[in-house]
């Protein structure tokens, strides 16, 4: 979830490529314009929260990409154990990619008939090499050294599920460390708040809230119904509660919520024992909702949700919650578990988050979270530091005994002596400042500033530090000397279904994960025809057919500014246009030409967009300009690049807009063209070069 990518190196055919990162707009076009000239790149970009994507561009055949990367992820204690886990799955995920913000080639696919093998070798150093070591997800061996465990798997494994290694140690202590940043210095403190003792059990107000969409069948819902009795279990007479069970629709054991009495905790655990995976998609927007509207006590109440967390568009459920003023408790469970979401839902409600495997003890887990829920809540944390620091990171709006808060702060000078954490409700936790020498810290700092930075702060932070983001890609160009004239064939790499999924079992055949590579694309004359064929059926399927209305036709009354009489007759035909035809031609041109990709060469002549119903305004004002001198195939590859350009070309596949910028750059000549083109529109758009879209009627 924390993790900070510092290093993205490609080796093509021996040849080893270092990455670098680049502002998204220019990453993509530098890597769309190296695939139309024939050469090699590979673009790694963040597609939402915890996804990200490798498009590998222009393999040509027999060659092969090896991808390496490194990373940073802070490891915080709770209790005494750390767990570490190494993602390697992404479970099938309920809802619209489109509207979370997914292109068509971003989103993650799985197959039952991939098949890939999983090796490993973790080095434990230093004090944490004296830490009791277990995976719950793996059968591991270690071998120790004088100051090193090294950590590998004792049997065949897949990328079917998440690594999970757990470290127990009851010698860990808070810490702070300094080191060089640039000009200045940045500081870590990771400081362990101390056991409660004698803490008083608050009663509960609780609502249960348990996934039983069809993502949960076999191991998950396993998984999820013991929890629930668990609770049973540990729920007491001065405690209310009700359990809540959601899929497409949701169901609630009680009207509202109930006391903890021995006849209503019977009849829930008579429903709960027979807990199935049997309420289809996973409509849990719907299902919060409704768990937040039950009244029933006056005490504030507190959610616990139990999930795979397998849906998409969850940003808005954490804002939901958030507005909600529930504390949500999340206990994920399955071998894939969307932690991101369960994290960020979790921190943005003042709750906690558990994440348990198949092989993990639920009961434990169920345990944790009720000591956090009946705990008095800790006040307001105050980090004290030797001097002034520049700027600090952020610290948690909830903690609880046990926990780990870790905070970076920066400084103009050196600074000795102690951090402090204040904690209102508990004993403050010290820790003596070390001077350290680490390259890499100051760039995991950052990443941290990143959250709550600017638009334009961010940017900069990202390329100063060379940090993948939102708003940043990591790109890689291999200028080749034999220069493939074909554009190649997109080919979706799938990952294998996750063990346990939906009741799938985890046979070797069966195993789903993240590739590291989810996108690669091979030079075209590689693959055969009936390929080609197959791919472009899939994107007629994909709704490449179905469009918005754009605005770019949309009548303006007044234009501004001196301007010849070419121009000003170009503007007032594409000003004139009507709000159907445009949307008729659009429709009609994705439809009619992104079906034969490859196989014929795009319009050259405005009759051709007048075959597929072009308006005739629009078609008034490319004449226009190809009576002021323009070549006509010119103006008309200029105009349809101009759309792939637009707003409208996210509804283009990226196939599609890769033949545009091709037929582009070999039919424009005179890039005039594309400056008039863009003056001739920008009057009819929301901005300089973007694009309204409405609903089309009829």
């Amino acid at each position: 979830m924390d993790a900070t990518l510092l290093g993205f190196e490609v080796e093509i055919d021996g040849k080893k490529l270092l990455g670098s990162v680049v502002e998204k707009r220019q990453a993509e076009r530098r890597y769309e314009d190296a695939i139309t000239d024939g050469d090699s790149a590979i673009m790694l970009e963040e597609v939402g929260p915890g996804l990200y994507t490798v498009s590998v561009g222009n393999l040509m055949a027999g060659e092969s990409a090896v991808i390496r990367y490194r990373y940073a992820l802070l490891l915080s204690w709770q209790g005494d154990q750390l767990r570490f886990m190494l993602p390697t799955t992404i479970a099938p995920r309920y809802g619209d990619p489109e509207a979370a913000g997914f292109q068509p080639h971003q989103v993650p696919t799985a197959s039952l008939l991939v098949d890939y093998p999983l090796d490993i070798a973790i080095s434990v150093e230093g004090e944490l090499a004296h830490a009791i070591l277990s995976s719950p997800s793996h059968a591991i061996a270690f071998e120790r050294f004088d100051s090193s465990v090294v950590v590998q798997l004792n049997r065949k494994a897949y990328l079917d599920r998440d690594f999970i290694l757990i470290l127990q140690s009851e010698t860990a202590q808070s810490s702070c460390v300094l080191t060089a940043d640039r000009e200045g210095y940045v500081a870590l403190a990771s400081l362990r708040i101390p056991q409660l003792k004698n803490a008083t059990q608050l009663p509960l107000a609780l609502k249960v809230a348990i996934d039983c969409s069809g993502s949960m069948a076999g191991s998950s819902i396993n998984q999820a119904r013991k929890a629930a009795l668990e609770i049973l279990n540990l729920l007491r007479p001065h405690d209310y509660f009700n359990i809540t069970l959601f899929g497409d629709r949701q169901s609630h054991l009680f009207p509202t919520l109930v006391s903890a009495s021995v006849q209503n905790i019977t009849a829930a655990s008579d429903k709960l024992a027979r807990l199935d995976a049997d309420m289809g998609g996973t409509e849990m927007e719907n299902a919060l909702k409704a768990v937040f509207a039950m009244r029933g006590v006056k005490e504030n109440s507190t959610v616990l949700l139990i999930t795979d967390g397998e849906i998409y568009e969850h940003e808005k459920l954490v804002d939901r919650a958030r507005e909600s003023a529930h504390c949500v408790f999340t206990v994920g469970v399955g071998n894939a578990v969307n932690e991101v979401f369960l994290h960020a839902l979790a921190d943005a409600t003042g709750g906690a988050c558990e994440l348990v495997s198949p092989q993990e003890g639920m009961a434990e887990r169920v345990v944790m979270q009720f000591h956090r829920m009946r705990q008095p809540k800790l006040g307001a944390l105050c980090v004290e530091w030797p001097g002034m620091p520049k700027w600090q990171t952020p610290l948690p709006k909830a903690v609880f005994a046990g926990d780990t808060v870790q905070v970076f702060a920066g400084f103009l000078q050196p600074v000795k002596g102690e951090v402090s954490l204040a904690i209102v409700g508990s004993n403050s936790v010290i820790s003596p400042i070390v001077s350290i020498h680490n390259a890499e810290l100051p760039r995991v700092a950052a990443a941290q500033r990143l959250r709550l930075a600017s638009e334009t702060e961010e940017l900069k932070l990202a390329l100063d530090y060379q940090l993948l983001s939102k708003r940043t890609n990591y790109l890689v160009i291999a200028e080749r000397a034999d220069k493939t004239d074909d554009l190649p064939e997109l080919h979706h790499v799938p990952q294998m279904l996750a063990a346990g999924w939906g009741g799938v079992g985890d046979s070797s055949m069966l195993h789903a994960a993240r590739s590291t590579v989810n996108y690669c694309e091979l030079d075209g004359p590689t693959l055969m025809r009936s390929a080609r064929r197959a791919a472009v059926d899939t994107t007629g399927k994909s709704g490449v057919d179905t469009y918005d209305i754009p605005s770019f036709l949309r009548k303006q009354e007044n234009s501004t500014g001196p301007e010849n009489s070419v121009m000003a007759t170009i503007k007032s035909n594409f000003a004139k246009s009507t709000l159907s035809g445009p949307a008729k031609f659009i429709s009609n041109f994705a439809n009619h030409y992104s079906s034969f990709l490859g196989l014929t060469e795009l319009p050259n002549s405005i009759a051709e967009l007048v075959a597929i119903e072009i308006d005739e305004e629009m078609a008034c004002a490319l004449r226009v300009m190809v009576a002021s001198g323009y070549d006509e195939a010119e103006v008309i590859a200029a105009f349809i690049y101009a759309l792939s350009e637009s707003t409208i070309g996210n509804k283009f596949s990226r196939s599609f807009k890769r033949t545009i910028l091709k037929h582009w750059k070999n039919v424009v000549k005179n890039h005039d063209i594309d400056a008039e083109m863009k003056e001739a529109l920008a009057m009819v758009t929301l901005e300089s070069w973007n694009w309204q879209f409405q609903t089309a009627e009829g």
